[in-house]
């Protein structure tokens, strides 16, 4: 009875003029199944006097999958990969930037780095799960409209490999929290990372489950709970997105980080030109142009601009030279406008590198360095021979000899004046 109902129903809106999809769209919305729903669609197109197979009202015949279908399904898989790997590195660096954890000091997730693996993880987000969404809509839109069409081999075995791979994945992520919490060393960095990887696999899993109930078993699943599946990893993703941009910052903002980036190192390369000069000449050239025009440091000209604007840096002796002890030095600055002032992580961790000119404030920026000068050699002193003593004649000289400067050579007194034999002149090194 019920049956005849909803076949009644159908007919009178196919009469009405509409779509196969909008009859059983409203049926499903109000409680029906699909498989009722398709029931209900055939007894109308039957009222309306298609004609019947001998055999009767029957399901379309089975078909094999063809090509399509496993380019489709294999696609897809390529893609789940895409979207599971940038979603899970992108959270895994949202948390690394919003927990630091101080062990990590030495740089290794470095602003630098890790803004761009955000990045990275966004752009194939947005790439790929829109791709995934409309290649998993197609898959089940050919088994909805074609209930005898059934699919390959490798689709059934790549969908059993995820559903395991899903599953280890899941197990062994539990594991790892449970021990670490009993090793009492649980922290909000190590916890959320753990819930991102168990919610990614488990949503895997649970998709897939369901997908084989409903592709390979003919279970009778609503439309709903895809839909609820799609709005919740549709959420998880859009929300991935917007803290990634908020954290790793915009496209306009990573410009200017970039540029930044660029003036530090100019800034620390260009220091290291003046410090070769003084300590090669002695001392500090008097302004970067006196510096390139060096043959030798010729070359420092490419850090002596800063990128964005092609305006040279700032330049300044402060004390051309200033002794400490033996040696002499001499200070300078350099300065620079910088468009963001380093945070707490990228000073810490200086861009990935340990210098000061990667930690500065935005706007005009200076630093200042002491560069050591060249000390002209102090040139070898030669020993000054006392005078000579006069013997009166007839006086036999003492038998008496002394070692000379160079702790090798031995003289003795001779002549009529007794006087020590020249030693060996030392040459000047």
């Amino acid at each position: 009875m019920e049956t005849e109902k909803l076949s009644q129903y159908a007919l009178g809106r196919l009469r009405a003029g509409a779509r196969k999809e909008e009859v059983e769209d409203e049926l499903i919305a109000i409680g029906w199944t699909e498989d009722e729903a398709e029931a209900a669609f055939r007894g109308a197109v039957v009222a309306l006097g298609a004609p019947i197979p001998a055999e009767g009202n029957r399901p379309t015949l089975s078909k094999k999958a063809s090509t399509v279908d496993v380019v489709i399904n294999f696609f897809s898989f390529i893609l789940l990969g895409v979207v599971a790997t940038a979603l899970g590195t992108l959270y895994y660096q949202i948390i690394n930037l919003s927990f630091p954890d101080a062990l990590d000091s030495m740089g290794y997730y470095s602003l630098s780095g890790a803004t761009s693996t955000i990045h990275y993880s966004i752009a194939a987000l947005l790439i790929g799960f829109p791709l995934y969404y409309f290649a998993m809509r197609l898959w089940f839109r050919k088994f909805r409209e074609d209930e005898g069409r059934t699919e390959s081999k490798l689709s059934k075995w790549l969908t059993y490999l995820v559903l395991l791979v899903a599953a280890v994945t899941i197990v062994g992520d539990l594991i790892t929290v449970l021990f670490t919490l009993l090793q009492g060393e649980i922290t909000a960095r190590f916890f959320l990372k753990a819930l991102v990887i168990l919610g990614i696999a488990g949503s895997i899993f649970g998709f897939y489950y369901l997908e084989r109930r409903k592709i390979q078993y003919r279970a009778d699943i609503p439309r709903r709970t895809f839909q609820l599946f799609s709005r919740g990893v549709s959420s998880a993703v859009l929300l991935g997105i917007f803290l990634g941009f908020m954290i790793g910052g915009s496209p306009a903002t990573e410009r200017n980080r970039s540029f930044d980036e660029t003036r530090a190192t100019h800034l620390s390369s260009l220091a290291g030109c003046v410090e070769q000069y003084a300590s090669s000449l002695g001392a500090l050239p008097v302004s970067i142009a006196e510096l390139v025009r060096s043959s030798q440091y010729s070359y420092c000209d490419s850090y002596a601009k800063d990128p964005e604007t092609g305006l040279p840096y700032e330049y300044r002796v402060v004390t051309p030279s200033l002794a400490q002890g033996a040696a002499r030095v001499g200070e300078f600055e350099l300065c620079a406008n910088f468009a963001l002032a380093t945070d707490a992580a990228s000073a810490r961790t200086g861009y990935g590198m340990s210098s000061t000119w990667y930690e500065h404030a935005a706007g005009r920026d200076c630093d200042t360095v002491s560069a050591q000068l060249l000390v002209p050699p102090v040139p070898a002193v030669q020993a000054v021979t006392p005078p000579a003593k006069t013997i009166p004649a007839g006086t036999a000289c003492t038998m008496e000899a002394k070692l000379c400067p160079d702790g090798k050579t031995y003289v003795s007194r001779q002549g009529p004046s007794c006087e020590f034999a020249p030693c060996p002149i030392m040459p000047i090194e």
